[in-house]
């Protein structure tokens, strides 16, 4: 049999992660079946890495402290204090008890305090002996699309703190407090929103907003220390006009006054400096190819702000490898050849190494470490893998490519059973990811998202089943054309990207082309929905993780939990009253009247990304119309499941509905 579903299950997945100030030590999150804890690993290697908390359910955030020798923790709600002894001890100090959940912790300069963010509300809380105190705000902490809180940032001098809130009107604006007054002394309020800030090393702060549904972003800049803080402008950032601008914070210098910005001037998502005197922008990087690995990755700038390292998939457009660029020269050179995904790299603070997250076709994502002067130097710090997993238990996918519509060209992984037999006809799966700002890898995926799901994949292919996992439009990794051919087509040429999927699949002499389903997460069982309900005859049966069916509700929804929203309408024309037939088009209820094929859906009650009343949706217009329909779901499970034994229910389900409608 392969794989087994523990196999799957067994496979620890990393969280955030930091070097320690005086780079002795990385710390880091470590998820095993839905628990997180806190872990410290030597750079040095040789020892083993030490756990450091034992939460009940999970440690959400930690920070170091400027000293190295403590950090904040968010343990299961509330905030601890972790303080770490010569010998490799660690005492625990309970900070905070309340039934909220603390969360966006971040030390002062100095040491002395720390602010957290609970309930929509920001705290400080004094290691001195000075009391917990609330900082006024003019509207509550912005929530992050998603579920995470927006960020809190200390000037470099601790004088003020920067924050993102939302007003009455839900509209999310930027703020500045100084925190010896405790009270807010400055504060964006425009019809756009602001966007991603950044202070720089001179105190100064860097902020975008977002125009005509973020298809252009103006950026200021502002000094708080000013009499009467106003903002300067800067620039505008353009794209294309047809969708949003790629939506990534600048990124300062730790010394000097230098910024780097992501942009697109040449269709390819590239690193610019910009300048903070005349807002002039000179390109760093260039080529064909998309210098970024995926949400959250940035740029990595050396203690002394002359060079930078950064992830691209110059070369392969399905890997990442990191970069070294020394501003100075100009010169650029690979710094990794690691094949498959090399992200998120981050210089220790002494500038002799840089520690990175690597994953493969072999491995899942995991801590890397190397010495920036000394290629080949690459090892590896922690162990995500089961001993069950090995190269030879590994189904390696293959890359292909197919054509769709308006004449694009989809990449797309290929995973077919061990020991294949050619005089054999095998069902078959078209996995759909979501977004849909994603792009699958050839291997792992350093999100856990998909992570879970390429190991699952694997468990499947050892099942019998082929599985074509598909870079559909709208997603990362293939130039701004490819991303923004969404405009005014979802929908449309999104589901086609999936049923030319299945037409490739039925062409195959492998594949039994009765027998071919289709299944996705979030954006990807949204088209999921549209497939079963525009192509009725296409697909055997599809399977719904936490899809969109009604994209009105949806926006409503979205727009009342975490303030306007420009993503999405900068593809639908604007709001819903503005473009009421591209919202129609978008829904797949508009079409379930077509459904023929069984449906499965689970969704989480907890789902922070779609709203679990998507599913309430669902049923209703399937009993209304006699469809063949499954609903399973989870109370206060996440939009991306969390515990162990949620994944094994819904896993084992999923089996039953192929073994049931698919492989019979």
């Amino acid at each position: 049999m392969g794989l087994s579903l523990d196999d799957v299950l067994d496979i620890k997945y990393l969280g955030k992660w930091e070097w320690s100030p005086d780079g002795e030590q990385i710390a880091y999150l470590w998820e095993e079946g839905g628990r997180v804890d806190l872990w410290l690993v030597s750079p040095e290697g040789g020892r083993q890495p030490q756990r450091v908390t034992a939460s009940q359910q999970s440690v959400s955030d930690f920070a170091w402290h400027p000293s190295g020798k403590q950090l904040a923790a968010v343990v299961d709600g509330n905030l601890w204090l972790i303080q770490l002894d010569a010998g490799g001890g660690a005492r625990l100090r309970q900070l905070t008890d309340t039934t909220g959940r603390a969360s966006c912790i971040a030390w002062s300069p100095d040491g002395s305090c720390l602010s957290f963010v609970e309930d929509g509300r920001l705290w400080l809380y004094g290691l001195e002996g000075w009391p917990l105190r609330e900082l006024p705000l003019p509207g509550r902490m912005a929530g992050a699309f998603g579920g995470a809180t927006g960020r809190v940032s200390w000037s470099p001098n601790g004088e003020f703190i920067a924050f993102n809130f939302v007003d009455r009107t839900r509209q999310v604006h930027l703020g500045i407090l100084r925190v010896s007054e405790g009270r807010v002394i400055w504060q964006h309020r425009d019809h756009d929103p602001a966007g991603p800030y950044v202070w720089t090393r001179t105190g100064l702060l860097l902020y975008s907003v977002g125009r005509d549904h973020n298809r252009q972003r103006d950026y200021y800049l502002l000094s708080p220390a000013a009499q009467q803080p106003e903002p300067r402008y800067l620039c505008r950032v353009e794209g294309d006009g047809r969708g949003p601008l790629l939506l990534v914070q600048a990124f300062a210098a730790p010394e000097g006054a230098a910024v780097v910005i992501l942009g697109e001037d040449d269709g390819w998502a590239h690193w610019y400096a910009l300048s903070l005197e005349d807002g002039g922008r000179r390109q760093l990087t260039f080529g064909e190819c998309e210098d970024f690995g995926l949400v959250g990755d940035a740029p990595a700038w050396s203690p002394d702000g002359r060079k930078i390292i950064y992830s691209s998939n110059r070369g392969s457009r399905a890997q990442r490898q990191l970069w070294l660029l020394d501003l100075e020269s100009g010169q650029h050179h690979q710094l990794t050849h690691l094949p498959g995904t090399n992200v998120q790299p981050k210089w220790s603070p002494r500038g002799n190494r840089v520690a990175f997250v690597h994953c493969d076709p072999w491995l899942n994502m995991d801590l890397w470490v190397m010495e920036v002067d000394q290629p080949g130097s690459a090892r590896q710090l922690t162990f995500s893998m089961p001993e069950a997993w090995s190269r030879e238990t590994v189904v390696v996918p293959e890359e292909v490519t197919y054509p769709s519509a308006g004449g694009l060209e989809i990449h797309a992984f290929l995973f077919k059973p061990p020991n294949l037999q050619p005089d054999r006809r095998y069902p078959a799966l078209v996995w759909v990811h979501g977004g849909p700002m994603r792009q699958m890898r050839w291997g792992w995926h350093p999100m856990r998202s998909y992570a879970i799901f390429y190991a699952y994949h694997q468990y499947l292919a050892h099942r019998g089943y082929v599985s074509l996992s598909i870079n559909f439009r709208g997603g990362i990794g293939y130039g701004r054309a490819f991303r923004n051919a969404l405009y005014r087509k979802m929908g449309v040429d999104d589901v086609a990207d999936v049923v030319n999927a299945a037409r490739f699949l039925k062409t195959l002499p492998y594949v039994d082309p009765q027998r071919v389903g289709v299944w996705g997460l979030s954006y990807g069982g949204y088209l999921t929905l549209h497939c079963l309900t525009q192509h009725p005859d296409e697909f055997r049966m599809g399977i719904n993780l936490a899809g969109i069916w009604d994209f009105r509700q949806w926006h409503r929804w979205v727009k009342e939990r975490y303030g306007r929203q420009a993503f999405f309408t900068a593809f639908l024309g604007g709001e819903p009253e503005d473009s009421p037939e591209l919202y129609d088009q978008a829904s797949p209820a508009t079409f379930a009247h077509n459904m023929k094929a069984p449906l499965v859906n689970f969704h989480g009650t907890a789902d922070a990304n779609v709203d679990f009343g998507q599913l309430d949706r669902i049923i209703q217009d399937c009993v209304r119309l006699g469809k063949t329909y499954e609903a399973h779901y989870y109370p206060q499970e996440a939009h991306t499941f969390i515990h162990r034994h949620t994944w094994r229910d819904a896993f084992t389900k999923i089996e039953a509905a192929l073994e049931r409608y698919l492989k019979a």
